[in-house]
């Protein structure tokens, strides 16, 4: 076993804890000089209220910190209600480098009746991607890729608030490396949107236009349906 797949395994043991399973050190995009200008603060939290179907299911919280070498990007979701009661979930974590491309990623996905789902994704040091997906029933798959040029569901939302004229995007998915185009929706109520949608994975966001960017309403969807969230507040 070589430290790589020593890593994975490590990490999808540390899902079932509270530990953060990323720390400072291990691979990750040369570190620049000087990074890049970006239109978030160091230690950006936003928070936004989430329904599904029309029904208010809980709150979002999306938080952004610098790294060494890059940015940290989490998600974190805490259902109320209906989702509360019938045990949905959704957590997730994106390190990135300067290029804001996905070095590491994880995710566990809780859906009713059917479990827990978790992915765990790295990029590879000059030999494309890796990611290891463990479903409900146990059964476990992996897949590769040789681009290295990789982005999740999470760091998507950020690499927009830099990047809004990239058009191609490679994303990150359960059964395999998403590839698809990112289309920009006409604006609507002083917002811009654009929308990454590829077979059962959908991810869309609504930008302010200001020189911050946020994104006011965000929308995640798989074959659960649509999680819709709308933002309340930021810090």
């Amino acid at each position: 076993m070589n430290w790589k797949s020593g890593w994975l395994l490590g990490l999808l043991g540390m899902m079932g804890t509270n530990q953060s399973p990323y720390t400072p050190e291990g691979p990750s995009h040369a570190v620049l000089a000087q990074p890049p200008a970006v239109p978030w603060a160091p230690s950006e939290q936003l928070n936004y209220h989430l329904t599904w179907q029309g029904l208010e299911v809980g709150r979002l919280f999306l938080f952004a910190e610098g790294i060494e070498g890059g940015w940290r990007f989490r998600m974190k979701l805490e259902p109320t209600g209906l989702a509360q009661a019938l045990g949905y979930g959704l957590e997730a974590e994106s390190q990135v480098g300067y290029d804001l491309y996905t070095d590491r990623f994880w995710q566990t996905l809780r859906e009713p009746l059917k479990g827990t789902t978790r992915l765990v994704f790295e990029r590879q040091e000059n030999s494309g991607s890796k990611a290891r997906v463990v479903y409900p029933d146990g059964r476990e798959s992996v897949w590769q890729s040789p681009r290295e040029d990789v982005v999740d569901m999470l760091s998507l939302v950020y690499l927009l608030r830099v990047r809004p004229e990239i058009r191609t995007v490679y994303v990150v998915d359960f059964p395999k490396l998403a590839q698809g185009q990112l289309e920009t929706l006409p604006p609507s109520g002083g917002l811009v949107g654009y929308r990454f949608a590829r077979e059962d994975l959908l991810v869309e966001g609504w930008y302010r236009l200001d020189t911050q960017r946020t994104p006011v309403r965000l929308i995640f969807g798989r074959d659960f349906g649509r999680l819709r969230a709308s933002l309340d507040s930021s810090r």
